[in-house]
């Protein structure tokens, strides 16, 4: 027993590696698909900074690290929508890739545990993700001649470790939605759209209309977004902020357990019926 105890959690980790090397082969068959991620992902940051740059009075801010408050605010914002697309569209949209092409169904006859299989993909998606964050952040210091500065580092840290174990549960619950509901794309428009919109992503909640505001606020993204920003940029946070930690340390602890338990008892279910690989 207690040798079956021992080797669990190294077959895990196993199963964790064989995924995500899997994953980054296949990554790497179709070159093309690698550079117009590299090339597009920063040319949309690029572009709608911009913009930035171009409509927010000079007079309304501040400088972080030489480069105005607006602009860091929608460089840290960018990196939140990246991070957010791992779950969103890295690992439910390719589970779903999975089941239209009839190839699910194997996936799931593996004898390794699911959730790990997939988690194996989402690091690997979470790996390629944080290089085009890092040569994005090297462009934008190289183009204005300027750093970008992260007041509390280890504060942002382990605020950006809460976002992602939010960010795993999520990515588990959209990938047993996969499963459940067969209109992906469109169920995972309106969440990133809303995620941009309501979570305090790109700008302020306090710029919303009061209802949509208090809507804001029930959605646990607000919160780890809110505490990620206040780490990088000394921002006042919606809560008072150690009241603030203690949401964001309990929504990503509960997204985490809650997506696990969902991933699982969606897959038992549709093991129950039969509807794996229906398309």
């Amino acid at each position: 027993m207690n040798s079956q105890n021992t080797n669990y959690p190294s077959r895990l980790l196993g199963e964790f590696k064989a995924s995500f090397l899997k994953d980054l082969r296949s990554y790497f068959r179709y070159p093309a698909w690698i550079i117009g991620e590299f090339v597009s992902t920063p040319l949309w940051f690029f572009f709608f900074a911009l913009g930035v740059t171009l409509f927010v009075p000079a007079a309304s801010t501040t400088n972080v690290g030489g480069l105005s408050s607006g602009l860091t605010s929608f460089f840290f914002g960018f990196v939140f929508i990246v991070l957010f697309s791992t779950s969103l569209w890295g690992v439910g949209q390719s589970v779903r890739n999975e089941q239209t092409s009839g190839t699910l169904e194997q996936f799931f006859l593996a004898p390794a545990n699911r959730a790990t299989l997939i988690l194996g993909r989402w690091a690997r998606i979470f790996l390629t993700d944080s290089i085009i964050i890092g040569y994005t952040t090297f462009l934008l210091c190289l183009l204005t001649g300027t750093t970008i500065v992260v007041l509390n580092l280890p504060l942002f840290l382990l605020s950006l470790g809460l976002y992602e174990l939010s960010l795993i549960g999520f990515g588990l619950f959209m990938a047993g939605l996969t499963i459940r509901i067969k209109a992906y794309n469109s169920i995972g428009n309106m969440t990133f759209f809303g995620y941009m919109i309501l979570t305090g992503a790109l700008f302020p909640i306090s710029v919303l209309p009061t209802p949509v505001r208090y809507f804001s606020m029930i959605i646990p993204f607000t919160y780890l977004n809110d505490i990620m920003k206040h780490a990088a940029l000394g921002t006042q946070t919606i809560l008072p902020q150690t009241l603030e930690y203690v949401v964001a340390i309990v929504a990503a602890v509960s997204m985490m357990i809650l997506g696990f338990v969902a991933f699982n008892k969606i897959e038992q279910n549709a093991r129950v019926k039969g509807s794996i690989a229906t398309s």
